[in-house]
């Protein structure tokens, strides 16, 4: 049991928390455990509580929650939501355990539009207690809180807001975050490959509205695809 647990701790990050199938992303592995959007999951993942420290991010982490909502707000009001806005939710109706309110297969953008509407400002949120939020949210919208668990539970990296220290200056802004979405493995073996060939920093930017996507499914090479624009941000 102990070889094992020693092999297996380092790519929980690989499997799904629930069924322990491994995960599928278009850029390998991506940092945090998480679970799959299989339906079975999706249902298991809410009746049993998996990962319900999320919750703490609302009173812990407002600004990186925030940041998130703001990023799913861009997406599902772009133009090309039918394209960017992936993953859909998968979230189960509070009051019907056994069907989804969010299907990814049935697809319904203006109620989720709803849904996120109610989401109140987190800086509104944070002036009472989580029974307080959760209960003013459920009166607005009774999906407004389970879509909000889904936005916060479902981003796949470790985000951070970076102190003044280590802000950029030139950038005239104090929201700026740290992003990692590489688990170890992954960043060992490209600390590997940068003493043998060397690396470049450069900086890239994006839309707001492609960021609910990268950080759910990792960076793609939109390059000659459906998700190309024209410009680049």
């Amino acid at each position: 049991i102990m070889k094992y647990s020693e092999q297996r701790l380092p790519t929980l990050n690989e499997y799904c928390v629930v069924c322990d199938e491994q995960h599928v992303f278009q850029n390998g592995s991506m940092l945090k455990p998480a679970v799959c959007t299989r339906e079975l999951c999706v249902f298991s993942f809410y009746t049993l509580g998996v990962m319900s420290g999320a919750a703490e991010e609302v009173a812990t982490g407002a600004e990186v929650v925030d940041l998130l909502v703001a990023m799913c707000r861009a997406a599902l009001e772009s133009p090309r939501k039918s394209i960017i806005f992936e993953p859909y939710p998968s979230v189960v109706d509070p009051n019907d355990p056994k069907t989804l309110a969010f299907n990814p297969k049935k697809k319904n953008y203006e109620r989720l539009q709803k849904a996120l509407d109610s989401v109140m400002s987190i800086r509104e949120m944070t002036q009472g207690s989580y029974l307080e939020i959760k209960k003013q949210m459920d009166k607005l919208d009774p999906l407004a809180h389970p879509l909000l668990q889904w936005i916060i539970s479902s981003n796949r990296s470790h985000i951070v807001k970076l102190p003044l220290s280590r802000q950029l200056k030139f950038m005239h802004t104090s929201h700026q975050f740290l992003l990692l979405s590489s688990p170890p493995a992954k960043e060992a073996r490209f600390r590997t490959a940068k003493k043998l060939y060397g690396s470049t920093f450069a900086f890239h930017g994006s839309h707001i509205e492609n960021w609910h996507s990268v950080l759910r499914n990792g960076l793609v090479n939109a390059s000659y695809t459906k998700l190309q624009v024209g410009n680049s941000g």
